[in-house]
C-alpha cells in the first residue's frame, strides 16, 4: 500500500505545530484506524532556521538583555528524533502547486527544483514583513546581519523614525526610548490610532493608552500619514510621505509595518480577495478543494495573531475524519477567539494590553510578557513541546 503523504508548507508557529502534532499523534491514530496504511509528514521550509520574531523589539534595542542568538533555532535539531519513514524536512521555497499531479514545486537553495508529492496538503506559509527584523528572508543570515547593522548604528543615532502603528512598531519605539531616553524618536502609525486591529471601545482605549504611554517616554506619534519612499543620504535616510508634507531626514529608519501573506505559490482559485486560503472557519478545510487545509496567517479565518496556532488540534481532527471510514470519529471544531487579546510591552517595566476583551494594567503586561517576551519558552515552538500531549 502506498504511503499517504502529508505535506506541511511553512515552518513558523503554525506550520511547526501542525507538523509535530501530525507525527506525534495523528499518524499513530490513523494507522490504528486504517491497518496496513502508512503515513509520512514532509515539512517544507524556506530556511533551515526558526525565527522567534516576538522578541525582536527588545533585541533591537537591548541585545544585552535578549541577544540575537536567542531568536534563531536550527530546525533539523528538533526533528532528528523522528524516523525517516515518518518525517522529512525539505529546505526550499514553494513556488507552485500542480493540482492534477498533487505536487508542490520547491526551489532548493542550490537552485535545483523538485516536486514534492502530497495526498493531504497543509498550507502554513504565513506572512512576510518587509524588514528582515520581523521575518526570515530566504537566507536567515540577512536577519542576523540586519540586527548587527542596527546595533552598530543605534548608540550613535540621534533621530529615529519607526514606521508602523501595530505591536511591533509600538514595542520597538518603547524599547528604544527606554534604553536611550535622550534620542528623538518618532512613530508613524499610518492610521487614526495605534494598535488598530483592536476594535471596539476597549480596543480604541488601549490604542490611546499606548500613545500616552509612549508620549511619557518621549516618543512622538504621528497619525494618518504613510511613507511614500525612502532614499539614502550618506549615513542617514531621507523619508518622503504620501500627504506631501516635508521630507524627514533621520539617522535610523525602522520599518515595522505589517507583512504580506505568502500565498503567491498557491493557485489563485484557492484564495480569497485578501490572498488568504479560503477555508471553513470550523474545520480549516479548503472550501472547495478536497484534502487541502490551511492554518495560521495564511488561512481566511486568521486575524494575524499568534493565538491562531490553537487551531492545530482541530486541524488534525479534520484530517483524521477525512481519512477515516465510517463511522467517523467526532470532529473537534475550531473555535475562533473573537474577543481581542494583545499585550504590548514598551520597555521592560510595563506597557498596555487587553485580554479577551478586558483591559489589563501595565503591571500585568510586564508580568506576562514584558519581563522576557517569552524568550524562555521560544525553543518550545521548534521542539513541539506544546503538543507532547494530545
Amino acid at each position: 500500500m502506498a504511503v499517504h503523504d502529508f505535506v506541511v508548507v511553512g515552518a513558523s508557529f503554525a506550520g511547526l505545530g501542525a507538523a509535530h502534532y501530525l507525527v506525534k499523534h495523528t499518524i499513530s491514530k490513523l494507522e490504528t484506524i486504517n491497518p496496513g496504511q502508512k503515513y509520512k509528514v514532509t515539512l517544507i521550509s524556506t530556511t533551515d532556521q526558526f525565527f522567534y520574531k516576538i522578541a525582536s523589539p527588545r533585541t533591537i534595542a537591548s541585545p544585552d538583555k535578549i541577544p540575537v542568538s536567542k531568536l534563531f533555532y536550527p530546525l533539523a535539531d528538533y526533528f532528528k528524533a523522528y524516523p525517516a519513514d515518518r518525517f522529512e524536512l525539505v529546505v526550499g521555497t514553494a513556488t507552485g502547486v500542480n493540482e492534477q499531479e498533487k505536487t508542490v514545486t520547491v526551489k532548493r537553495k542550490d537552485g535545483a527544483t523538485t516536486a514534492v508529492h502530497y495526498n493531504s496538503l497543509i498550507c502554513a506559509t504565513g506572512s512576510k514583513s518587509k524588514s528582515p527584523l520581523w521575518s526570515l528572508q530566504d537566507d536567515p543570515q540577512e536577519s542576523i546581519d540586519e540586527f548587527k547593522v542596527f546595533h552598530e548604528k543605534l548608540p550613535e543615532a540621534e533621530t529615529i523614525l519607526v514606521v508602523g502603528g501595530g505591536p511591533a512598531g509600538a514595542e520597538t519605539a518603547g524599547e528604544i526610548a527606554f534604553a536611550y531616553p535622550k534620542k528623538k524618536i518618532t512613530l508613524l502609525s499610518g492610521s487614526t490610532q495605534l494598535l488598530t486591529r483592536l476594535t471596539g471601545k476597549s480596543g480604541s482605549k488601549v490604542g490611546k493608552s499606548a500613545e500616552s504611554y509612549l508620549a511619557n517616554m518621549g516618543v512622538t506619534t504621528i497619525h494618518n500619514v504613510r511613507v511614500k519612499s525612502t532614499r539614502p543620504s550618506g549615513s542617514q535616510t531621507v523619508v518622503s510621505f504620501d500627504d506631501g508634507s516635508k521630507d524627514m531626514t533621520v539617522d535610523l529608519y525602522i520599518d515595522a509595518t505589517g507583512g504580506v501573506r505568502n500565498s503567491e505559490w498557491l493557485p489563485r482559485s484557492w484564495l480569497t480577495s485578501s490572498s488568504q486560503v479560503s477555508v471553513d472557519e470550523f474545520t480549516l478545510r479548503h472550501t472547495s478543494v478536497p484534502n487541502v487545509y490551511a492554518i495560521g496567517d495564511i488561512a481566511s479565518y486568521s486575524h494575524l495573531a499568534v493565538l491562531d496556532t490553537h487551531a492545530v488540534r482541530p486541524l488534525a481532527s479534520s484530517i483524521v475524519e477525512d481519512l477515516s471510514p465510517a463511522p467517523k470519529p467526532k470532529q473537534i471544531p475550531f473555535k475562533q477567539i473573537k474577543t481581542p487579546t494583545q499585550l504590548v510591552p514598551m520597555g521592560p517595566k510595563g506597557g498596555v494590553g487587553i485580554i479577551f476583551g478586558w483591559r489589563v494594567p501595565s503591571l500585568v503586561v510586564w508580568g506576562i510578557k514584558g519581563r522576557t517576551y517569552f524568550v524562555d519558552k521560544a525553543e518550545g515552538t521548534p521542539a513541539g513541546t506544546d503538543y507532547d500531549k494530545e
